[in-house]
């Protein structure tokens, strides 16, 4: 899977256009809109892998479509952001609270509650790093249900991203595009020594994107359940 997601973004007779065109849009990304088209290319991916069009990768038109889907993919990626901010949020305050002037009646420190505040905080630490790597995980899944059944719910539906998430071809899919993500940062680490190499950046980490859209694509082919509710997706929109 690893050398096939490698060689994706380079198949097609428009290879080098899309990778320009992805490339500046990643670097226009500051100015927000822009990130935007790119997300909404890596759904029209994950789409397009999961159908079984995994020779040539898409191309950027119908810039609208891409707007529109890329601004729900950000907003599904930003709720996934926020679940582990908010279980930090508690984590930390649980952390305060030891420190807290908590005194008993007779004006001494009520050491119970103090401790029973630190263990608290040390729970809600560990459930806060569990929940993150949890977010991690799933939020690939969450994109490319919504990808593969054009419904957000999908992206929070318990039942298909355990489908999804419990599947070891799913495993093995986030773990390529995760090492392909890790060898963008240090490809474009290596070449940011340059000038030039720092311009080429953000076609690097394009390109590494759409790679590992690829590898998702594929993983979550194999899934039945986001199969199904595909196909009854389309069975609704053709009706």
């Amino acid at each position: 899977m690893l050398e096939d997601a490698l060689r994706y973004p380079w198949n097609g007779e428009q290879k080098v256009e899309t990778i320009l065109i992805g490339g500046v849009l990643s670097l226009l990304g500051v100015f927000f809109i822009p990130v935007l088209f790119v997300y909404g290319y890596l759904i029209r991916t994950l789409r397009a892998v999961h159908a079984g069009d995994d020779e040539v990768p898409p191309v950027f038109d119908e810039w609208g479509d891409l707007l529109v889907e890329g601004l729900v993919a950000f907003l599904i990626s930003l709720v996934y952001s926020l679940v582990p901010l908010v279980v930090l949020g508690l984590a930390f305050a649980s952390l305060v609270l030891p420190f807290s002037v908590v005194t008993s009646t007779n004006g001494d420190p009520a050491s119970g509650l103090a401790i029973g505040g630190l263990l608290l905080a040390l729970v809600a630490i560990v459930v806060t790093v569990a929940v993150s790597l949890g977010a991690v995980y799933l939020l690939p899944a969450a994109v490319a249900a919504y990808a593969v059944t054009g419904r957000v719910g999908a992206a929070f539906s318990p039942g298909t991203l355990r489908a999804i998430g419990g599947s070891g071809t799913y495993a093995v899919g986030w773990v390529v595009a995760v090492a392909i993500a890790i060898g963008a940062q240090v490809v474009g680490g290596i070449v940011s020594a340059t000038v030039i190499g720092a311009v080429l950046i953000p076609f690097i980490s394009f390109y590494g994107s759409v790679a590992g859209a690829y590898a998702i694509g594929t993983a979550v082919r194999e899934v039945p359940a986001l199969g199904l509710e595909s196909e009854t997706h389309t069975s609704r929109s053709v009706a």
